[in-house]
């Protein structure tokens, strides 16, 4: 074993209200602040939950402050554990949130929280020696202000490389039509939320399985799950998982939101627009969507390979292949007659910027309208929603021209 490095500490100060929710039973946002309000420590700064989400190459862990706070230690660095504390400042322990949490899943062992009279302490040990990296999101919606610790899992990312390897080798040997299909939001980001606690990437995630699901009973026509847990990725690391896996088609599984409780119902499917929405609710529905890199802590993503000129005759064939897309999927998820068709659209959605294969964002139904989200719920509804995309792609493969055994182009992207 490598002799362990020291971690980077250029201290960092956060401003924050620091709430740790455990994804397996710690208080929810809005009761632990509540319970903070009621009985916080003389500073007046709470620590009220502590969120952990794991993932295939790191653990993220969410703390959540009650109000802004400066914390000090490494922001990043490689090490088997780490100390963050608080100066001069004592915050308290909100009650239900346990002041030692196991995590324990290849990443992170522990946290430990220590409170003493004029500093507090957070302690994480992780599985091994590994790369960190700690930031800060600020407070927005119904979201505190967040110090969130990405832990990268050691050796899983040459491991997932190899399994994305594994995919590619498998459809082209098999020669397959592969069709990726993602779940949107996951981890922290909930995405949308409807009456009752539904919320948007449970969703998302339970359709895309039906939707891979029912893949499999088609001849010839491979799906892969893009995110197949909880957790949080990257709009454009989506689809480039889906680039090495050389998948055909690309599929974003959402559920659709308005501002007014129970307004709003039906089903649209959406390709990219390079130059603006359809119309404003597009636009605002895209820019809504792409600011889930904003929950994740993902810095901006720069344009450029976008509007570079070599990639303009890809680009444009990718663009109308997807429109034929989207108009195979909404013609089969528009047969349920529960669902108003609301057509085909155009808008700048982030997770659609790959020229490699056709994109489609398929918005399944409004999750905030009460009789949609009923349904959004039931697992018999999601696995309709599943054959039914699943006939879209079939139709759209049979409309293209594109049929299982013969080269296609992502067999062609194999051999560059």
């Amino acid at each position: 074993m490598s002799r362990e490095a020291r971690p980077r500490t250029r201290s960092f100060f956060l401003a924050a209200a620091l709430v740790i929710s455990v994804s397996f039973g710690a208080l929810s946002a809005p009761a632990a602040l509540a319970a903070a309000a009621g009985g916080g420590s003389s500073s007046g700064v709470t620590l009220v939950s502590l969120r952990s989400w794991s993932a295939p190459t790191n653990t993220r862990l969410v703390f959540d402050f009650s109000r802004p706070v400066t914390l000090a230690g490494p922001d990043s660095g490689r090490s088997r554990e780490i100390a963050l504390s608080t100066p001069g400042e004592r915050v308290s322990v909100a009650p239900g949130v346990p002041s030692a949490l196991a995590v324990e899943d290849s990443a992170v062992d522990s946290v430990r929280i220590e409170v003493a009279p004029n500093v507090t302490f957070f302690h994480l040990t992780f599985a091994d020696t590994t790369t960190f990296h700690v930031f800060t999101l600020q407070a927005e919606a119904d979201k505190p202000y967040r110090v969130v610790i990405d832990v990268e899992r050691p050796g899983a990312s040459a491991s997932e490389a190899r399994r994305l390897a594994g995919i590619a080798a498998t459809k082209k040997a098999k020669r397959k039509l592969l069709v990726a299909v993602d779940a949107g939001h996951g981890g922290d980001d909930a995405g949308a939320h409807g009456p009752n606690g539904v919320l948007e990437k449970n969703v998302t995630l339970a359709v895309a399985r039906a939707v891979v699901d029912a893949l499999t009973q088609q001849t010839g026509i491979q799906g892969v799950l893009v995110r197949t847990g909880d957790y949080f990725i990257p709009l454009h690391q989506r689809y480039l998982l889906a680039e090495k896996m050389k998948a055909d088609l690309f599929i974003s599984i959402h559920c659709n939101s308005s501002r007014h409780r129970g307004s709003g119902s039906g089903t649209e499917v959406y390709f990219l627009s390079l130059s603006g929405a359809s119309d404003q609710a597009d636009a605002d529905l895209a820019a809504s969507e792409n600011a889930a890199d904003l929950v994740g802590g993902v810095p901006a993503q720069s344009d450029n390979a976008l509007v570079d000129i070599l990639y303009d005759v890809k680009r444009n064939a990718a663009l109308e292949k997807s429109q034929l897309l989207a108009e195979s999927l909404l013609d089969h998820v528009a047969t349920d007659s529960r669902l108003e068709s609301r057509g085909v659209k155009q808008a700048g959605f982030a997770v659609l910027k790959s020229c490699e294969f056709p994109s489609a964002l398929v918005e399944t139904a409004f999750i905030n309208n009460p009789s949609e989200a009923r349904l959004l719920k039931q697992s018999s509804f999601q696995m309709e929603l599943g054959r039914q995309i699943a006939g879209g792609i079939a139709e759209y493969f049979n409309r293209a021209g594109m049929s299982p055994g013969a080269p296609s182009d992502s067999d062609s992207r194999s051999q560059r």
